[in-house]
């Protein structure tokens, strides 16, 4: 077992040698002045950790705007919204879901040429198998599939 050191003795160290002493008193003035300049607490730390990564607030003219990344979010915000409500008070919160499900039109132009491609005997056996098919959901499903065979 390691043996603990208490703060009497910290103190006791601190104050013993000169340099450390001057750093301590300018420590303990720095903590009186800090609660007279800080700022206000963020209204967010009241949500759970998890949740308040995926909640952004935005103050409108007569309101304030909670906006959850998903629908799943915007649910469990609103059972933590009395919480939110007593960190804001006298504002009303509204929560809109808005986050970041938003997609860039050049991911979906590279998602969309990310296919996945079938060899090309693959492709020419799954044409084959197709027109033997009397099924024509079925036949037309293979022949989707073969025509993803790589060109030659």
């Amino acid at each position: 077992m390691s043996k603990t050191t208490s703060p009497k003795a910290l103190l006791a160290l601190l104050s013993g040698h000169p340099t450390l002493s001057g750093l301590t008193r300018e420590a303990k003035k720095t903590a009186r002045q800090e609660p007279d300049t800080a700022a206000a607490p963020d209204p967010l730390d009241c949500l759970p950790p998890a949740l308040r990564e995926r909640v952004t607030l935005v103050e409108d003219s007569m309101r304030w705007l909670a906006i959850a990344e998903t629908s799943a979010t915007a649910q469990l915000l609103r059972f933590h919204l009395p919480k939110l409500q007593q960190a804001l008070p006298g504002q009303q919160i509204k929560i809109v879901v808005g986050g970041k499900r938003q997609m860039q039109k050049s991911n979906v132009r590279a998602n969309q040429q990310d296919k996945p491609r079938l060899a090309r005997e693959s492709a020419r056996q799954i044409a084959d198998l197709a027109d033997t098919i009397e099924d024509k959901g079925l036949k037309a499903s293979l022949q989707r599939l073969a025509s993803r065979g790589e060109s030659e």
